[in-house]
């Protein structure tokens, strides 16, 4: 495979796997801290918003799904994958 080809779904699986436990260990360190910056001792650190992490996380989850529909033969309707996922054609 070329770099710009684009990747097989087993391997687009395991990345969105992967993705999902990030995003939701990020969720739950930023629910934890419950907070957006800190600064301490003149320096100051910024955080991801919540929200932006959870609809990440939602996506990933609606793409897991797709994918692992189509690879078991029970594939989504396009028009249902295009609205919740991306509109991007290519996609």
């Amino acid at each position: 495979m070329s770099i710009y080809s684009y990747k097989s779904d087993e391997e687009k699986k395991t990345f969105l796997e992967k993705r999902i436990q990030r995003l939701e260990a990020t969720l739950e360190r930023l629910e934890t801290i419950g907070m957006t910056s800190i600064s301490s001792a003149g320096q100051s650190k910024s955080f991801r918003n919540q929200e932006d992490i959870r609809m990440e996380l939602e996506r990933a989850y609606r793409e897991y799904e797709i994918i692992n529909a189509r690879m078991s033969d029970d594939p989504i309707n396009p028009t249902f994958k295009e609205i919740v996922v991306c509109d991007r054609k290519h996609y």
